[in-house]
């Protein structure tokens, strides 16, 4: 009781010296409080500790290891033990029942049975060695001294310090200062403290030294939300992946979608080209877009691609049930959940980020010299025994340039676009408060330019983001407000004939060199779908205005009564508009002797708005209690979320005077339409969570989901889910493996549950369902009949209703184990899925039924038996460890899925009953195609060859098919199941990341395993010039001849019709492998914090970097031409990029 009392009286001095410093000194001295205060708590305890000098020790352990036993003394003393790891004594079993007993009697017990001995130092060390061993007579040669501090500059108190490889150390003090006493020939000190990454510092040459340690984020027992609510990585039994966003911040990215391929396992990321804020396709485990919840909030995916980075704390993948379920009925695709920054407690800090970075085509062959091209064409002729295209007299006329009307060079590329596009990024953010009241405010500005020679296609963005919380502790309650948005600007030229990039990067590639593109003064020369005037500065414009701004406001309540108790309830507003302006306009063209424009076609003018809002509300109550070895959390509660949207648009056309509003265009041309629509969700939530000993895990979650997508008895659905963890690495008969470092962790998880859709696919899908398709209906046609020589409005009978539309049902399983070994170096995951929906509705075929008598409109759709089944496995395993200064860590993850329809409902009878045709039952594949069998060698191969109906004149070098049924002729019953399918089923990612002093390295390897593409058009030399000028690139001339039978191409033709069009049918031999491994993403930087502007105390963050986007790729697609994420095969559309950048960022 003394010792107690006395305890308190110290705090509450030091509480009174604090209080009478806050008033009497600035406002920097309040900054430092929290620390004050834990260095004199940590002081009183220490006093009280030295007052009572036996330490009291309970155990009650029977044939546990003297290791094991030196810890659990550790968790419930202040005493620190300092042994060498191959002490054999280490390792013995033994036993002791003792309680409230000194620390010397304990420990005299142990090494007794153990036959080892101890010391005990005067600063609550415990130096354990061999009896025979004496640690006080060790030879003493100098003092080394130094302080141990954080990434903050705060000191760290109790670290360990202890000279590697021996059992000599010490710990650092209220200040983080040390001093040690070591022999002459020790030169390395390893430091290390809970929660931080052990640093290994060489101090030869030196009595004094200053250690930075750096939070291991891996290693604490880190919150990650799931769901509604919370977890640690200890405890948790979900599947989930993370994605580190602050690698991203350095990276040249429009937005975050850009930056995220191959960076967690389970995360799939498909580019489709490149341009102005361009947006992967995203998907989890293969399945549809994801959810997106920011904030414990279901938003817009936009909402998602358009946050910055900078802004995300963290960003976790959901991938199995056990995580979902709590959604319900829109969570059977994955969850991207998202916790965004918010304030911390301290004194006001600003960071600022910049970024520029400069965009080229990555994968982009040149066009050939028209001469060359024209010789080519002269090839092709004579192979169809036709006379030249091209006379020599016409050639040399290319080469010197003296027919520039019809016999030009023109490279289409340099005269429309530049060599780099740029871009640019700011960011500003603001954090600070107290333990009562902090804030977090963010600024970002991105401005984005295209390859466009005059920059006609541009994008800026801003985003904004204020975050503020205040704790009101008297009642326990916290309120948390956030106000989010962005302001985002795109255009792009508008023509008649061109209207987005891709009929500008169509044109660049198919109109002929051998006619300019400017007239002899630089004018655009007057010739159809000319891409010079298409981006002119005098071009119409296509304009999109997004706004976009979003509140939340939260009230937290851990209520006071009732521990572990807490109630919340939150509501979120959610407004969005998008202003679309159109000013379809010709630019001047011109003859090629003249200065007077022409205009090809009137303007047209279009303006349209689309706005709506969406409010959500929840109400959660939380409950976790802890009593003994067990603990529970239960979660229950209620979301409701609103939805409206209206759009309006109008249109006039055939102006005759060239003014980009409404009012001056003929009234005669005005059209007009809009609509509305509103949509409401709602659902109840319960979860249930149980361990025990931390070491066995059980989790249950419920949602009944209720969507007015659905008539009225069957709007609601129960969507649930069960998991199981067992931490094995806890277990008893594991201790020795744990000890030894053969697993440091090693947790086996399992999870089932059903999670829904309320609908499947796009508008276009089968089995999509409509809006409102479960009520009587009419269709209105504003022109379905004429009187009088005007149209009248009328209405027609829609589709017979369906009385089964319901929910599609998700039956998710997943099965994992996460580990780590070797000191924790050593880490990993895996994970196997099964996914199976049902539900899905289908009209019945008319023949197959027997409905013979028609109703004037098709069958209903009914409920069927259509089944889709999902399944694979994804992985993470990773190395990290120090060497010194020097640290790293490698990881690498792939995934592997495939899908099936196990029963189709909307495949034909005749194409099940073919087993080569059907879709039923068969994973990923390309399509129906004729077999390719190569090319025909000769004449005599021909002859004796089944051909194709409708091929004719066939000879060597045209493509040869393969007679799949055997029947003697080669017809679409020869076309069957080939290939891969065009999304890649492997997706892959290595992370390389690297530190030396204030060096920093990271590198990002990204791939896929093979999947198909086929070449069409252009890719073929059957298509836009191919009459003319069939190649186009040096590639293209790698064509079937008598000297280069294993081509990629067969024989050039003048026309593809020549033989019956055999040569480019749908067949296998236009299937590429599209697998590739890029070089996505490289950082390299140097942080000046670390030593050249440590001292700058006004500066808190200093760094400098490079960095760099698809920076080469290795793929059987780039002998093609092709990029393996390409928006077009035939080069139609923006190319995918190779971007440089270079990042500042700065902290006060």
């Amino acid at each position: 009781m003394a010792v107690s009392f006395l305890l308190y009286k110290l705090i509450l001095l030091v509480k009174l010296r604090i209080t009478n410093e806050t008033h009497s000194k600035s406002m920097k001295n309040v900054s430092n409080f929290k620390h004050y205060l834990s260095k004199s708590c940590l002081l009183s305890i220490m006093l009280a500790a030295s007052l009572n000098s036996y330490s009291q020790i309970t155990l009650n352990v029977n044939g546990s290891s003297v290791k094991s036993v030196i810890h659990q003394i550790e968790k419930q003393s202040e005493y620190r033990f300092f042994y060498d790891n191959n002490l054999s004594g280490l390792s013995k079993k033994v036993n002791i029942n003792v309680k409230d007993q000194p620390i010397d009697e304990v420990l005299n017990t142990i090494c007794s049975q153990a036959g080892i001995a101890y010391t005990i130092k005067g600063d609550k060390q415990v130096v354990i060695h061999s009896d025979k061993a004496d640690v006080a007579q060790q030879s003493v040669t100098k003092k080394i001294t130094g302080i141990v501090s954080d990434e903050q500059g705060m000191p760290i108190i109790g670290a360990n310090i202890r000279v590697k490889g021996t059992t000599v150390g010490t710990i650092t003090d209220l200040d983080g200062k040390f001093a040690l006493d070591v022999n002459s020939d020790v030169s390395i000190l390893e430091i290390s403290y809970i929660g931080y990454k052990t640093q290994n510092v060489s101090f030869k040459g030196k009595t004094d030294i200053a250690v930075v340690l750096k939070e291991d984020s891996e290693i604490l027992d880190e919150v990650v939300v799931v769901g509604y609510g919370s977890t640690t990585k200890r405890a948790m039994v979900a599947s989930v992946s993370s994605v580190k966003t602050e690698e991203i911040g350095d990276l040249p990215v429009s937005n975050i979608t850009q930056g995220m391929a191959g960076r967690a396992a389970g995360l799939i990321v498909q580019g489709a080209g490149g341009g102005i804020d361009k947006t992967p396709t995203i998907s989890i485990r293969g399945g549809g877009t994801p959810l997106v919840v920011i904030d414990g909030v279901i938003r817009n995916y936009d909402d998602f691609v358009l946050l910055s980075p900078d802004d995300i704390e963290a960003l976790s993948v959901l991938k199995d049930a056990s995580a979902t379920a709590v959604y319900g009925s829109r969570a059977a695709d994955g969850i991207i959940q998202v916790t965004t920054k918010k304030g911390k407690e301290g004194k006001p800090r600003i960071d600022y980020s910049f970024n520029y970075s400069i965009a080229q085509p990555a994968n982009w062959a040149e066009p050939l010299d028209s001469w060359t091209r024209a010789e080519y064409a002269n090839i092709a002729k004579r192979n169809d025994g036709l006379p030249d295209a091209f006379s020599e007299d016409r050639i040399q006329k290319m080469k010197d340039g003296s027919d520039p009307i019809q016999n030009n060079n023109t490279n289409w590329r340099d005269l429309v676009l530049r060599e780099f596009a740029p871009q640019s990024k700011h960011q500003v953010t603001m954090t600070g408060g107290t333990d009562i009241n902090n804030y977090y405010m963010s600024l970002g500005h991105i401005n984005q330019g295209s390859l466009y020679e005059n920059n006609s296609y541009n994008m800026q963005r801003t985003n904004f983001r204020l975050s503020q919380s205040s704790l009101i502790k008297t009642i326990g309650l916290k309120v948390t407000t956030t106000l989010d948005g962005y302001i985002k600007k795109t255009t792009h030229p508008y023509t008649s004939t061109s209207d987005g990039p891709y009929y500008v990067f169509s044109h660049i590639q198919n109109k002929s060199p051998l006619i300019p593109g400017v007239n002899k003064y630089g004018l655009p020369y007057n010739v159809n779908d000319n891409p010079v005037a298409e981006i002119a500065d005098d071009a119409g414009y296509n304009n999109e205005d997004r706004k976009l701004i979003n509140g939340n406001l939260q009230f937290e309540w851990a209520v006071p009564w009732v521990d572990g108790l807490k109630l919340r309830a939150a509501g979120n507003y959610r407004y969005a508009m998008v202003a679309n302006k159109k000013w379809r306009k010709d630019s001047a063209k011109y003859n090629y002797d003249s200065e007077e424009p022409i205009y090809s076609a009137k303007p047209l003018f279009y303006n349209s708005t689309n706005y709506g809002h969406t409010y959500t509300l929840q109400f959660f109550a939380n409950y976790d209690k802890t009593f003994g070895k067990h603990s529970i959390s239960l979660l229950g509660g209620y979301e409701a979320t609103y939805g409206f949207a209206s759009t309006y648009w109008v249109q006039r056309e055939n102006y005759d005077f060239p003014i980009d509003q409404i009012n001056p265009g003929p009234e005669s041309s005005q059209k007009n339409g809009g609509s509305e629509g509103e949509n409401g969700r709602a659902g109840f939530i319960g979860q249930i969570k149980y361990n025990y000993n931390n070491k066995y895990f059980v989790e249950g979650s419920i949602r009944y989901d209720g969507s007015d997508n659905f008539p009225k008895n069957r709007r609601w659905g129960t969507f649930y889910s069960g998991s199981v963890g067992w931490s094995i690495a806890d277990e008893a008969f594991m201790e020795d493996l744990v000890e030894k470092d053969v697993f440091n962790q090693l947790k086996l998880r399992a999870s089932y549950g059903q999670v829904g859709l309320d609908n499947w696919g796009s508008d276009t899908d089968v089995f999509h369902i409509g809006r409102f398709e479960y009520m009587s209906s009419y269709n209105l046609n504003n022109q379905a009949w004429v009187l009088n020589g005007a149209y009248v409005p009328g209405f027609s009978e829609g589709d017979i209703p369906s009385s089964d539309i319901s929910w599609f049902t998700t039956d998710q399983f997943d099965m994992g184990i996460d580990f780590s070994s070797l000191k924790n170096r050593l880490y990993g995951s895996i994970d196997y899925f099964y996914y199976k929906t049902k539900g899905f509705l289908y009209a019945p075929n008319q023949i197959d039924v027997g409905y013979t008598a028609p109703l004037g409109m098709s069958l209903p759709r009914v409920s069927t038996n259509g089944e889709h089944r999902r399944a694979g496995f994804d992985f993470t395993l990773g190395w990290r460890d120090n060497i010194g200064k020097f640290s790293y860590d490698i990881s690498a993850n792939f995934t592997k899925f495939d899908q099936l329809w196990a029963n189709n409902p909307s495949e034909s009878v005749s194409d099940l009953m073919n087993p080569y045709k059907r879709a039923t039952q068969q994973t990923g594949y390309y399509g129906n195609l004729y077999e390719c069998l190569g090319f025909y060698k000769d004449a005599q191969d021909v002859y004796n060859s089944v051909k194709r109906l409708g091929s004719y004149d066939l000879t060597a070098g045209d493509l040869k098919y393969s007679d799949f049924n055997g029947d003697g002729k080669i017809d679409d019953s020869d076309m069957v199941r080939t290939g891969k399918s065009s999304f890649p089923r492997g997706n892959y990612g290595i992370n390389i990341k690297l530190q030396y002093e204030g060096f920093f390295l990271s590198a990002l390897f990204q791939g896929a395993t093979r999947f198909d593409m086929y070449l069409t058009g252009t890719a073929q030399m059957n298509g836009g010039q191919a009459g003319e000028l069939p190649v186009i690139y040096d590639y293209h001339t790698d064509f079937w001849t008598p000297d280069n039978t294993d081509a990629k191409y067969p024989r050039l033709m003048s026309s593809a019709g020549l033989n019956g069009n055999n040569n480019y049918v749908s067949s296998s031999f236009w299937l590429i492998n599209g697998a590739y491994l890029r070089m996505k993403d490289f950082s390299f930087g140097y942080d000046f914090k670390h030593s050249l502007l440590k001292d700058v105390n006004w500066l808190s963050k200093a760094s400098l970097a490079i960095s760099g986007q698809n920076l080469f790729t290795i793929s059987e697609a780039t002998k093609y031409g092709l990029d393996p994420e390409n928006a077009s095969v035939e080069h139609y559309g923006y190319p995918n990029e190779r971007i440089f950048a270079v990042s500042l960022n700065l902290g006060f």
